[in-house]
C-alpha cells in the first residue's frame, strides 16, 4: 500500500510539474483530483446499464464516447506525467482514443466511416487537448480532475446533440420529454454560440452589439431551428405545456416563491456588503432541496425542462458578469463579489457547479433511473454536505487529519442521508432491498470522501454517488 501511495504521489505531482512548466495554472491549495477525471466517462458507461433489452441510439453512442472519454482521461494524465515538452501542442498519443472511440462508433452503433473518424477525432481531441486549452484560458479556476470533468461533460452534450437533432429533422418527436430535450439541446447551442462569439471578438464586449447579437441569433437561428426539428411553433408548445395542467401552474407558482426567496437573499447580503459566510450559501443548498424534491417526484418533465432553460440563463448571466456587459454586468459582479468563496476566481463556477451535480442524472439519456439515484446529488450535496456544514461550523470541535472538516459534520452528514433514504424507502419510493442497501453505504463513504477531498464537492460528490447507485 505504501508503494502505491508513493508512485500515486509522484505520478500526481509529474503532472503539476508539467502544468506550471508550461505556465498552465493550476487552481491554487488544491491537489490534482486525478480521480475525478474518469468520473464523467463512467456515469456515461454505467447510464447504458440500466435500459433494458431495447436503448436508444443516443444512449449508446453516449455510453460508447464514455469510453473514449476514460481512455482520453488516461492518456492526457500519462502524458503529462512522463513527458515535459510544450503540453498545449496536440500530440501523437491523443491519436489513440480518437482511433478507439472511431472504431466504437463504426462497429457497435453502426456510423458510417466518415462520420466515425468525425465523432472520434473530435472526442479524442477535446478530452485531451481541449482540458489543457480550458485550463489556459481560465488560470486558477480548475484542478485538472476539474477540467477534465467540466470539458467531458461537454463533450458528452455535444455527442448527444449531433445524435439527436438530425434524427428529430426527419421524425418530428412527439414525447413532452422528447420535445423538451430538443427545445434545450438547441437553447444550449445557442448560449454556447453567445459565449464563444463573444470571447473571439472583442467587438461584442460592447452593451449594444453584444444585445443585437443575442437577438439576432435568437430570432434567425435558435427559434426557426426549433420549429423545424419539432414541426411546430416551439413558444406555443411551451406555454401550452405549462397552463394545460392545474398542478404544473402550482409546481411552477411554488418554484417562483422559493425563486424570489433567493433573490431576496442575495439582494440583502449585497446591500450588507458583507462577505457570506459559508452557512449562507448552504441557504441556496436547502433552497434546491425544495426545489428538485418535489420536480423529481411528482412532474419530472417540467423539472428536467425548467433546468436545462435555467442553466441556459446562468451561462447568459455569467458571461454578462464576466464580460461586464451592462445594465447587468455591474450587479451581477456585486453578487460575486459577495458570494464567492476560495474556489471560485475569475468565473462563478461553485454554483454552477452545484446546479450540475443535482441535475446530472435527470440530464443523462435514459428514462429507467430509479427515484433514488435520481436523488444521487440532493442526497450527498443536497442533505448531506449541508448538514456537515451547519453542525460542523456550530458544534465542529474535532478536525480530521489534514483537513478543515469536523468529525461532527461527518457524523451529520451520514445521518441526514440515511434519514432521507429512509424516509423515502417508508414512503414506498424504495422497492428495490439492494439498492436500499447500496445507498446507505454509498452515504457513508462519500461522507468520508467530503471530509477529505479538496476538490470542489458540489461537481465530485454527485458524480461519485451517481456512479455508486448505478453500478
Amino acid at each position: 500500500m505504501e508503494i502505491f501511495i508513493k508512485t500515486y504521489g509522484s505520478f500526481e505531482q509529474g503532472i503539476l510539474q508539467s502544468l506550471k512548466d508550461n505556465g498552465i495554472e493550476h487552481r491554487k491549495k488544491a491537489n490534482s483530483g486525478l480521480w475525478l477525471g474518469t468520473l464523467i466517462g463512467l456515469s456515461a458507461i454505467l447510464t447504458i446499464l440500466q435500459e433494458d433489452s431495447s436503448y436508444s441510439e443516443i444512449c449508446l453512442i453516449v455510453s460508447l464516447t464514455g469510453v473514449g472519454l476514460v481512455i482520453s482521461c488516461l492518456c492526457l494524465y500519462l502524458r503529462l506525467a512522463f513527458e515535459k515538452i510544450a503540453i498545449r501542442d496536440f500530440q501523437a498519443i491523443y491519436f489513440f482514443p480518437s482511433i478507439v472511440t472511431s472504431l466504437l462508433f463504426l462497429l457497435v452503433a453502426n456510423k458510417g466511416l466518415l462520420v466515425s473518424m468525425i465523432w472520434g477525432l473530435s472526442v479524442g481531441t477535446l478530452g485531451t487537448w481541449g482540458i489543457l486549452q480550458l485550463m489556459s484560458t481560465f488560470p486558477f479556476c480548475f484542478t485538472i480532475g476539474e477540467a477534465t470533468a467540466v470539458m467531458h461533460g461537454c463533450i458528452l452534450f455535444l455527442m448527444s446533440v449531433v445524435t439527436n437533432l438530425p434524427l428529430r429533422y426527419h421524425l418530428p418527436p412527439i414525447h413532452d420529454n422528447d420535445i423538451a430535450t430538443v427545445l434545450l439541446q438547441v437553447a444550449m447551442l445557442y448560449v454556447i454560440s453567445v459565449c464563444l462569439i463573444s470571447s473571439y471578438f472583442p467587438m461584442f464586449h460592447l452593451a449594444r452589439n453584444f444585445y443585437i447579437m443575442t437577438i439576432t441569433l435568437l430570432s434567425i437561428v435558435a427559434l426557426p431551428l426549433m420549429y423545424t426539428l419539432l414541426d411546430q411553433n416551439p413558444l406555443t408548445w411551451m406555454i401550452y405545456f405549462i397552463f394545460n395542467k392545474k398542478n404544473q401552474m402550482i409546481m411552477i407558482g411554488y418554484w417562483a416563491v422559493c425563486l424570489l426567496f433567493g433573490v431576496i437573499v442575495i439582494t440583502y447580503q449585497v446591500l450588507l456588503n458583507v462577505q457570506a459566510t459559508t452557512s449562507t450559501r448552504k441557504l441556496f443548498h436547502i433552497l434546491a432541496v425544495f426545489v428538485y424534491i418535489p420536480g423529481l417526484i411528482y412532474n419530472r418533465t417540467l423539472l428536467y425542462l425548467a433546468s436545462g432553460i435555467i442553466m441556459g440563463l446562468f451561462v447568459l448571466l455569467e458571461l454578462m458578469r464576466y464580460l461586464k456587459v451592462p445594465p447587468l454586468g455591474e450587479v451581477l459582479q456585486q453578487g460575486f463579489s459577495v458570494f464567492a468563496d476560495e474556489k471560485d476566481n475569475s468565473i462563478s463556477l461553485t454554483p454552477l457547479y452545484l446546479f450540475c451535480g443535482l441535475s446530472f442524472p435527470l440530464w443523462m439519456p435514459t428514462n429507467n433511473l430509479s427515484l433514488l439515484t435520481l436523488f444521487s446529488g440532493i442526497l450527498i450535496i443536497g442533505i448531506g454536505d449541508t448538514a456537515a456544514s451547519f453542525v460542523g461550523s456550530k458544534w465542529g470541535s474535532h478536525k480530521w487529519v489534514n483537513s478543515d472538516k469536523s468529525v461532527e459534520g461527518t457524523i451529520a452528514c451520514i445521518l441526514s442521508q440515511i434519514g432521507l433514504i429512509c424516509l423515502l424507502a417508508f414512503m414506498g419510493y424504495v422497492d428495490n432491498g439492494w439498492l436500499f442497501l447500496r445507498s446507505l453505504l454509498a452515504s457513508i463513504a462519500l461522507s468520508f470522501v467530503e471530509a477529505q477531498t479538496n476538490q470542489v464537492d458540489n461537481l465530485a460528490l454527485p458524480l461519485l454517488m451517481y456512479i455508486c447507485l448505478t453500478v
